[in-house]
């Protein structure tokens, strides 16, 4: 009887130590926040002047990353590089889509969506899509992309009562509430609905323009000195501090918040330079002030609570991480991020490839962090017209673009930008020259061309043709 006891417990205690390897070894849920024109300083947790209690306490609880590059300065770029770790004008991502513009994230692109789904994810997309039509004819939908279930918008919500929201290819018509309380509603409700791990990526609209914002929240700012803009500015982004903590709030309802990664970040800076003070430049320029914003991981168990990481990573290391972490195989294609599970699990990292950021429409064209120093190219055509969003006209100036000049900066020590060093470390200057524009042609090249219907005139016609030979 004894002995029968014996091993009745020895049993009991290796079915529990086998459901505990189990569960520990279950494939974390992953959550991506993604913030629309949010500076590098409007977060409380990053000397921000906004109450933003919630994002503050995901810092607390996770690491904080003071060098995080956007893949792009600009929305549409962004967004497709953050989904497939590739620089976005690899893909064709030149610029921001207006509407019905041919351009979009192609089809044979592969997504973080579609990577998780190999390994038995449910995909949920919720808010700003931003990268093809969403009629369901012309462009790839985010259920061609490997979203199972999707609430999104073509560009920006109006940011009160929504209206423009299509679920899984309906018209939903308007919605009462703010737009990232909407979207971030939407996202709970089916996370709750999940018996699978499952990948959410929730893109606010906010704080995008046009502003608006609860009276009682600019109200608020306007007695803390700020004038009406910035006051509802400010309201926006507390409130949409308030959506983040719904969707943390749900997680832990739901009791997985110990095995979820939760990623937040903005998509490239801000349209005032007041929201990344220190750095030069804002949004749609490849200076810092155009792509360093602020990025948060949490990550319970791995990530150390409260820490800080600065050294450069970006948004196109984001799908490679992922998939290392799930054990996910790399699409089949060049990959321009790394993975920085070790950065998140506190193990040592050296980076050894750049994070290059391109933009045919403004001056500097690209930007290119790698190590301590950053290099700037200016191209050839920066003093030629350019139309706000991607044209017939723009095409060949895209695709024929050379970087002929260049600025030199040790961003550790001159995070402003103000003093160019190019003529005082040519060595450097050749090294990093040499990096950026191998890097750049071969990105471009890749990047497919796009036929605009409004290529009307013969002048037009002849530069497409022959650009497209």
């Amino acid at each position: 009887m004894v002995k029968i006891t014996k091993q009745l417990s020895l049993l009991i205690t290796l079915i529990f130590i086998g459901l505990y390897i189990q569960v520990q070894a279950a494939p974390p849920n992953v959550v991506v926040i993604y913030f629309d024109d949010t500076g590098w300083k409007d977060f409380g947790c990053f000397g921000g002047a906004v109450d933003t209690t919630h994002i503050d306490n995901l810092a607390k609880n996770g690491m904080r990353f003071t060098e995080y590059y956007a893949p792009a300065p600009n929305c549409s770029p962004s967004r497709a590089g953050l989904l497939t770790g590739r620089f976005p004008f690899r893909l064709g991502m030149y610029s921001y889509r207006s509407k019905n513009t041919p351009m979009h994230l192609p089809d044979s692109e592969i997504t973080i969506a579609e990577a998780l789904k190999t390994k038995g994810y449910a995909t949920g997309m919720f808010g700003k899509w931003h990268l093809g039509n969403l009629d369901g004819k012309s462009h790839p939908t985010p259920s061609e992309q490997g979203f199972d279930y999707w609430l999104a918008c073509d560009n920006n919500l109006i940011k009160h009562n929504p209206k423009s929201l299509i679920r899984n290819g309906k018209p939903v018509g308007k919605i009462a509430g703010w737009a990232a309380q909407v979207v971030a509603d939407e996202a709970n409700e089916w996370m709750k609905k999940q018996t699978s791990p499952f990948f959410a990526y929730i893109a606010f609209s906010e704080t995008h323009s046009p502003l608006d914002a609860p009276e009682e929240l600019i109200t608020k700012y306007i007695e803390r000195g700020e004038n009406k803009k910035r006051a509802t500015y400010r309201g926006m982004t507390e409130y949409s501090d308030a959506a983040v903590g719904s969707i943390l709030k749900t997680l832990d309802d739901m009791g997985v918040s110990d095995n979820t990664l939760v990623f937040l970040a903005s998509d490239n800076g801000p349209t005032s330079e007041d929201s990344c003070e220190g750095l030069r430049g804002k949004k749609s320029y490849t200076w810092e002030g155009g792509i360093r914003v602020p990025a948060i991981i949490r990550w319970p168990g791995k990530v150390k609570p409260g820490s800080e990481y600065n050294d450069p990573v970006g948004g196109i290391d984001l799908l490679p991480t992922l998939c290392d972490i799930v054990g996910a195989e790399l699409p089949k294609r060049h990959i321009d991020g790394v993975s920085i599970r070790s950065v998140l699990e506190g193990k040592p990292f050296k980076r050894n490839t750049p994070i290059l950021s391109f933009f045919y429409r403004t001056s500097p064209a690209a930007s290119m962090r790698m190590g301590d120093y950053v290099l700037i190219g200016h191209s050839d055509d920066e003093d030629r017209k350019k139309s706000h969003s991607m044209s017939a006209e723009d095409m060949p100036i895209v695709k024929s673009s050379k970087l002929v000049s260049f600025e030199l900066y040790n961003i550790k020590n001159d995070l402003g930008q103000e003093k160019n060093i190019a003529a005082t470390y040519p060595e450097k200057l050749a090294e990093l020259r040499k990096i950026m524009l191998a890097l750049h042609h071969d990105a471009i090249s890749e990047g497919p061309f796009w036929e605009f219907p409004e290529a009307k005139t013969k002048k037009t016609k002849r530069k497409l043709k022959k650009q497209n030979n």
